[in-house]
Parts: structure tokens; sequence; C-alpha cells
């Protein structure tokens, strides 16, 4: 048995309690790409979403290096810009079906998805991006 499947049922139990702290969770709304189909009206296609309602989700703004001008990053794996936006949601959270069509809203602002990663089954790293 690997180290990852003796430590699963444990990172489970934490994970619910994790996402339920009022300190960290932020509720947002995640909008599943539906269809796509031509309005006449409009003259223009018109997408359609199912919405998916206070969805709990930790939001992460990246921002890497010091703030002090001059001042750089230490070297490493660095994959995400300065004011990148990511937001963790747990597994069974995440629509099924997901995808880069989807939009999350938080609040006012309305995010494109960017980027979708699951991580063990366990969590689901969503990269984001403004919405015009």
């Amino acid at each position: 048995m690997g180290i990852f499947a003796q430590i699963k049922n444990s990172v489970n139990t934490i994970l619910p309690r994790l996402f339920s702290d009022e300190d960290m969770v932020t509720l947002v709304v995640w909008k599943k790409f539906k269809d796509s189909a031509f309005d006449d009206t409009e003259g223009v296609n018109v997408d359609t979403y199912t919405d998916f309602k206070d969805v709990p989700a930790i939001k992460v703004e990246k921002e890497i290096g010091s703030r002090n001008p001059g001042m750089t990053f230490p070297p490493g794996p660095w994959s995400i810009s300065s004011g990148d936006i990511v937001y963790l949601f747990q597994d069974k959270d995440v629509p099924s079906g997901a995808s880069i069509r989807d939009l999350v809203i938080d609040g006012s602002i309305t995010y494109s998805v960017k980027k979708i990663f699951p991580v063990f089954g366990l969590i689901v790293k969503v990269e984001v991006e403004g919405y015009a």
C-alpha cells in the first residue's frame, strides 16, 4: 500500500472542515456551460449555462516575490504570474463535466475558467482570468 493510500482517509476528513472555515472560504457561483445557439434578434451566438450556487472555494491570489522594488523572487518552478487568481474546490463540489467554457462568479466579478487541475481526486485547482 502506497503512502497516499494510507493518508487519503485522513485528508478526506480534514477537507470538509477546511472548506467550512468562514475565514478561508468564499461562496461562488459556478456557471457550467450548457450550449451555444444563434440568436436571430441579437445576431450573435448566445451561450447558456447551468448555475451551481454557493459552491465553497478557497481563493488564492498569487503574487510571487517581494513588494520592494529591485528585489526578485528566488529561483524555483514558478508557474503562476503575479496577479493570477486560483480557486481551490473540493473535488465533490466541482460540477461533472466542468470545462474551460465555464464561468466562476465571485461577488460581482465574473471570471472565465482558464485551467482545471484535479489534484489526487481530493481537490481541484482552477485558474481563472477576468471576463469581459
